[in-house]
């Protein structure tokens, strides 16, 4: 059992960070202030797009807007919280 604990606590060392942020009393983690802000900013851009070049095609919506997602969240999460 103690060997098990000693493994336990040497591999799971690099999980004792999270990053936390409160907002009116709660706290939630960065990776989900990351995705809302993300959201966000990628609805933005959809805005942005349609309204600039409009008659432009810049691929599949259904690849584009999760690629730009997951791209806003992850800069995002390695800006404010890494």
């Amino acid at each position: 059992m103690k060997r098990l604990t000693f493994f336990a606590a040497i591999f799971l060392t690099g999980c004792n960070r999270n990053p936390n942020v409160e907002i009116v009393g709660s706290y939630f983690p960065g990776w989900m202030i990351s995705l809302v802000i993300g959201v966000v900013l990628t609805m933005l851009t959809h805005l942005l797009i349609r309204r600039r070049y409009p008659s432009q095609d810049f691929g599949h919506p259904a690849l584009l807007y999760p690629a730009l997602l997951t791209l806003f969240t992850c800069l995002l999460w390695l800006l404010l919280f890494a």
